[in-house]
């Protein structure tokens, strides 16, 4: 016998609403949910997913981000269609000024003192404002970038077919998540409710501990020359 060969499972909008219900014996195995079934469980899932997003920063979710400086300008508005045209990030978690032409990056700062080069993230509903200090000159602008790290926001539910926005570790977790969502909805009992919770947060602590960094902690040069 061998193996599948194969580590690419993947699930979907709809499996996890199935085995959500099936989870509060709402549709029994193979059982279908109906329409107003699956538009309840959706946008109970689309809040889980929303109210996740402030449990940290998990890794598959930090992105860096190079924004060109324009003269005479020390905010730009980042978001969907807006200037900076990217998902609004939910928080910044570091940003440096970086020289185009010696690759040297400068840290900047959150305070408004002791250090010249600093930025301020200031996050709305649908988009972010990000403002920097000193405001760059026509020389600074075209010599210099601003690159961010940031938490991004998950992906939204919008067809059946999506997939999660998450790596496979947190498929069962979801599927509980959305399962104690809905348990009140469906009548369960608060006992059952309670077992259910306890259960889905052990699961979602599995996929949180699996989702940290690991690994020695060496100490060298950094050569990045800040």
């Amino acid at each position: 016998m061998s193996t599948s060969g194969s580590s690419d499972y993947a699930t979907s909008r709809a499996l996890l609403i199935s085995r959500a219900l099936r989870l509060l014996g709402v549709i029994p195995s193979g059982g279908t949910p109906s329409t107003d079934q699956t538009n309840d469980a959706s946008y109970a899932l689309n809040s889980l997913v929303k109210a996740w997003m402030a449990d940290g920063m998990p890794l598959w979710a930090i992105k860096s981000y190079t924004i060109t400086l324009v003269d005479g300008t020390n905010s730009y508005r980042i978001g969907d269609g807006q200037a900076v045209n990217t998902p609004k990030p939910l928080k910044i978690t570091q940003a440096f000024n970086r020289n185009t032409t010696s690759l040297i990056d400068i840290p900047m700062r959150k305070s408004v003192s002791g250090n010249p080069i600093q930025y301020f993230y200031d996050p709305q509903r649908i988009y972010g404002d990000l403002y920097i200090f000193p405001t760059p000159s026509s020389v600074e602008a075209s010599n210099n970038t601003i690159v961010i790290n940031y938490q991004r926001p998950f992906e939204d539910f919008v067809s059946n077919t999506d997939e999660p926005d998450f790596p496979q570790e947190w498929f069962d977790a979801l599927a509980y998540g959305l399962a104690c969502r809905l348990a009140p909805e469906y009548g369960l009992s608060l006992q059952d409710r309670k077992q259910l919770w306890q259960e889905m947060t052990i699961i979602k602590q599995e996929a949180l501990n699996f989702g940290l960094e690991e690994g020695s902690m060496f100490f060298q040069r950094d050569f990045r020359n800040w």
